[in-house]
């Protein structure tokens, strides 16, 4: 009687640590990832498509500039990825982007790590977009993302939008940026730490930002101003729902480009499902 007492408690208790994981992992969840072995999703659907020179080699997106679009039309013949609308489907509030890449050095200046956007023109009052680029063109030439629109902070004035800086990022080696957004404020991470260069990572407030309006997706380019494409490689590609913690980031950044700290879903899943097989194993026996 008693090791069936001790049973049900434990069922009660494994079922209360299980519901705890599941809703830890939804609050940051992958839900896309791109590693360039192939241009698929390797989490969810939303799979990539190549344009103009871009290639995969080695596990990496190979891009070497050229310009991208003309106002938001994507017209323009410049070199990347393209993602599908599904993508960004859904995600109305929090949520991360994680790069991983290298970018030559030297000019020219305002290369595109990846471009959202709504498709209309970025010069207009009404634009709607978040770029990334590894090198801005004034001093002190910072990394960083520009967002505007979207649900969140109009455009004052033509030619304004919201800043995130970090360090300038044409120099040797792989690089990690993450832009997390917790429905309210953006903060901009540079390998692993949050950044205080320049205008900082944050948080900078935004509240409102939609990014399921911004269904235009680039890697390597696609900025919807008429930049030029990634000089470089991007090896790995992903797009959380919820904001990553600082801890995260920097637990991604120690893993490296090949691996994902934050589990994925089906991951979740698994260990569930696997915990009450245990448990069913122990009563059968009993």
């Amino acid at each position: 009687m008693l090791e069936k007492l001790n049973y049900q408690w434990a069922v009660v208790l494994i079922a209360i640590v299980s519901v705890a994981l599941v809703s830890s992992a939804n609050a940051q969840t992958l839900v896309h990832r791109y590693d360039f072995n192939t241009t698929n999703d390797s989490v969810g659907t939303a799979n990539g498509t190549l344009v103009g020179t871009a290639s995969l080699a080695g596990g990496a997106l190979v891009t070497d500039g050229g310009k991208g679009t003309v106002n938001g039309t994507w017209s323009g013949t410049g070199p990347r990825m393209t993602l599908d609308p599904s993508a960004v489907a859904g995600i109305t509030g929090a949520f991360s982007i994680e790069d991983w890449f290298t970018c030559t050095t030297g000019w020219p200046k305002y290369d595109s790590c990846y471009a959202l956007s709504d498709g209309s023109d970025p010069g207009s009052q009404s634009a709607s977009y978040l770029l990334a680029v590894p090198v801005r063109g004034y001093n002190p030439y910072p990394s960083g993302v520009n967002v505007v629109g979207a649900g969140g902070i109009s455009r004052p004035a033509v030619g304004w939008d919201l800043g995130m800086e970090g360090i300038y990022l044409d120099t040797p080696g792989v690089h990690q940026t993450v832009l997390t957004y917790d429905g309210n404020s953006f903060r901009y991470y540079v390998d692993g730490v949050l950044s205080t260069f320049g205008i900082g990572g944050g948080p900078v407030s935004d509240p409102g930002f939609n990014l399921s309006t911004l269904p235009n997706i680039g890697i390597n380019g696609g900025s919807p101003f008429n930049d030029p494409s990634l000089t470089g490689s991007t090896y790995d590609f992903r797009i959380y729902s919820g904001a990553l913690s600082a801890d995260q980031v920097a637990t991604n950044f120690a893993a490296g480009s090949d691996v994902v700290g934050i589990p994925e879903p089906g991951t979740i899943a698994l260990l569930v499902v696997g915990i009450f097989g245990l448990l069913w194993v122990r009563f059968r026996k009993n």
